[in-house]
């Protein structure tokens, strides 16, 4: 979890790079002629493609007298855009949007979720994943694994939850606890298991928006969605939002500011970390009762 996002480092790289050109007035046919590079490459580099050119970028620091300091940031970026996590070894297995997932919370700071249907899957059960996965087969590739899937999920819960981790938020949405997405026994197990995560970790507060919660503003949540941020420097920010063919990442401010705004009021009309305990262990006693509990 130490090594800052390699998408979100060269997503910054890239905005940096554009920023950088358009302070000088120059086009990007411009540069690249200058330097001698297709425009076709500066333009995968301004767009956060896969593995940055390093000397490209070493070129255009040169090429436009970049400061030191501002050099040294944008240098360390493309160094980091090729970082090759743990996730890259196995991506087709554990499925790809999982794999996604694995890259933006490397190196993050604090993790903040909305789930609005299901657990979020750092929360999640291996029972409960294992369920989950196997529900759904179109949302994943043709080698796709659940087996594979469910490690990849356990090793994602391990890092975040490990010492010098990231500080883990979660706004639940009450519909997301109370709707059975697997067998009630699962569900209830998945329950008790958030429970006992919040008691032996501190790093980790989870809050239920009821059904009925006033929100300010009236706000109506449209998707369930990750933030991310991060220990780089620039103390970037990135927000995953989950739909049901893929995921759609975004990083630039413009884009991030509404999810944290939104954000706060959610966290704002739910309830409150020891009111939300009592409900989860209600609701699992509900599904299962405990041996010797009356149901």
């Amino acid at each position: 979890m130490n090594h800052p996002s390699p998408y979100v480092r060269r997503q910054w790289l890239g905005r940096e790079i554009r920023r950088l050109r358009e302070e000088h007035g120059l086009t990007g046919e411009a540069i690249a002629r200058a330097l001698g590079f297709p425009r076709q490459q500066l333009s995968a580099l301004e767009n956060g493609h896969l593995g940055p050119d390093i000397d490209l970028v070493s070129g255009i620091c040169d090429y436009l007298s970049v400061g030191v300091n501002r050099r040294t940031a944008i240098m360390d970026a493309a160094t980091d855009g090729w970082t090759r996590g743990w996730w890259t070894a196995d991506t087709e297995r554990m499925g790809i949007r999982q794999a996604i997932y694995a890259d933006l919370e490397s190196g993050t700071k604090t993790i903040t979720e909305y789930a609005m249907a299901l657990i979020p899957g750092l929360l999640q059960t291996p029972a409960f994943a294992d369920a989950r996965l196997r529900s759904d087969p179109g949302r994943q590739g043709g080698r796709f694994d659940p087996a594979a899937a469910v490690a990849a999920r356990a090793r994602r819960q391990s890092l975040v939850l490990a010492t010098g981790g990231p500080c883990y938020e979660a706004v639940i949405d009450e519909f997301a606890i109370r709707r059975c997405a697997a067998d009630p026994v699962v569900v209830a197990d998945q329950l008790r298991h958030i429970v006992a995560v919040c008691a032996n970790h501190p790093s980790v507060s989870v809050q239920v928006l009821p059904v009925d919660a006033s929100i300010r503003g009236h706000s109506a949540p449209r998707s369930a969605y990750s933030i991310y941020r991060y220990r780089d420097p620039q103390s970037s920010h990135a927000v995953a939002v989950d739909t049901l063919t893929k995921d759609l990442i975004h990083t630039d401010p413009s884009e991030v500011d509404p999810y944290l705004n939104l954000h706060s009021r959610l966290k704002a009309a739910a309830l409150s970390p020891d009111v939300s305990i009592r409900l989860l262990r209600a609701a699992a006693e509900h599904l299962a009762p405990t041996e010797g509990v009356p149901a």
